[in-house]
Formats: C-alpha cells, structure tokens, sequence
C-alpha cells in the first residue's frame, strides 16, 4: 500500500513537473514570437508613405495655446462616450471571466473563449467595412448591438461548454463592431487635420471604459453575483443602443434621407 501511494505520488510529482516545464516554454515562445512581431511592426514604420497635412498659420498658432480642444477632438465625443459604455461591458469579461467559469465549471472552455472572441472579430472586420460604406454606418452599429446582447445573455445563462463558447463568438461580433464602426464613425466627423486628436480621444474613451468598469461592477459582486452582471450588462447595451440613438443614429438617419430625397 505504502509502495503504491509513494509510486503513484512520484508519478504526479514528474507529471505537475512535465507540465510546468510546457508552461515556461510556452510563455518563453510567446515572448519571442511577441518580439518578433514587434521588430517587424517596427521594420515597417519605414515603408509606410504617409501623406502630409498641411495646416495653415492661423492653425499652427491655436495649437500653441493650451485648451481642451488642443488634447481632444469634441466632435468625436458622442460616439466616443457610446464606444465607452460598450467597452465597460466588456470589462467585465476580461476581470471575471476566469472566476466566473470557475464557478460554473467550465474552465476548459473558458481557455478557449478568447481565441473563439478573435476570430470572430477577424471575420466581422471585413463585410462590416464594406456595409458601412456602401449602406451607412447605421447598418453596422444596431445588429452590433443587439449582437452584443445577445453574447452578453449567452455568457449569463452558459451552463455548457458550447454555450460559452457561442457567447464568445457573438461577443466578438458585437465588440469587433462596435469598435472599428466606432472609430470609422469618430474620422468621419472630423476635419482631416484633426484626425489624430479624434483617433487619440476615441482610444482615451474606450480605455477609461476598461478601466472603471471592473471598479465599479466589482462592487456588485456580492449582491447579484457574476450571472448577475452579464445580466445587468445586457441591459446597459440596450441603453447604450438608445443613447447612440439620440447622440448619432438618429441624425445619421436624417442625413441619409435627405441625400436620397436629393
């Protein structure tokens, strides 16, 4: 008996010892292929032909003067806010997704919840592209949020390994949407020599979306768990659909109707 438990504990000991070696070397591997990456991403700063903007004197002179409409783009406000709020949805995936399937008892399909989330993403990118410009942006921004809804409601009811993952895959749907729609929609309202201020305060928004979203929904926690905030989340995305409503949707409408009636 003695001889078995020791033989049977060497055998985990060499087992946890195998798995931890695969571990370092996998991380090890990520960290070269993410230098490589970042060498080439370098490399090709130096290839790329990037027209200049010519400003005039009178703009060069407001630049020089410290005010708000120096460090941000307010254009861009409406449908950064509208980004923003989707994006602290989505904090709550990033802070407690690994928690949650603990809970629920889905770890494994949880590993491969993100890479399910970035194909979607990949694939959405380019058909969205092509609606967007041909039929306008609101074709693109409603299904993305109702998509995102959806996703949201999967993740809160997911009781099973393909539930989960069909939450992941309508979630990076409605994200990878909602974001590059978003940004094109935040260039779009913006004189061209203020399109790097509309491309830094969209990506202000949206990292402060990130960032307060798991302070605060962190504090509901104990009270409606974490169903409870995929829950709650959904119901955020609804209004967020409203709000872009009110603050584009609505005037993008109005505009489209007019250039057909012309």
């Amino acid at each position: 008996m003695n001889f078995q438990l020791v033989n049977r504990q060497g055998r985990n000991t060499e087992i946890d010892f195998a798995i931890h070696k695969l571990f370092l070397y996998f991380h090890r591997l990520i960290f070269i292929v993410c230098t490589i990456s970042a060498v080439l991403t370098l490399a090709n700063v130096f290839f790329l032909s990037v027209p200049e903007v010519k400003l005039t004197n009178e703009q060069l002179e407001e630049m020089k003067v410290f005010k708000w409409s120096n460090f941000f783009e307010s254009k861009t406000i409406p449908i950064c806010i509208v980004c923003a709020i989707i994006y602290f949805c989505y904090s709550s995936i990033l802070s407690f997704l690994t928690p949650y399937a603990n809970e629920i008892h889905l770890v494994d399909a949880a590993s491969f919840f993100f890479m399910i989330y970035s194909v979607a993403i990949l694939i959405s990118r380019p058909f969205t592209g092509r609606l967007f410009d041909s039929k306008g942006e609101n074709i693109t921004m409603y299904p993305a949020f109702l998509i995102f809804m959806i996703g949201m409601a999967l993740l809160s009811q997911a009781h099973h390994n393909v539930t989960l993952l069909l939450a992941g895959a309508f979630l990076g749907f409605g994200v990878g949407i909602v974001q590059s729609c978003g940004l094109a929609i935040a260039v779009k309202v913006t004189p061209q020599q203020r399109l790097g201020l509309a491309n830094s305060t969209f990506y202000i928004f949206l990292d402060l979306g990130v960032g307060i979203g798991p302070v605060i929904l962190g504090v509901f926690i104990p009270f409606g768990g974490y169903r409870g905030i995929y829950i709650g989340m959904v119901i955020v995305a609804f209004a967020c659909a409203f709000l872009y409503h009110l603050l584009h949707g609505g005037k993008a409408t109005q505009k489209e109707n007019k250039c057909s009636i012309n």
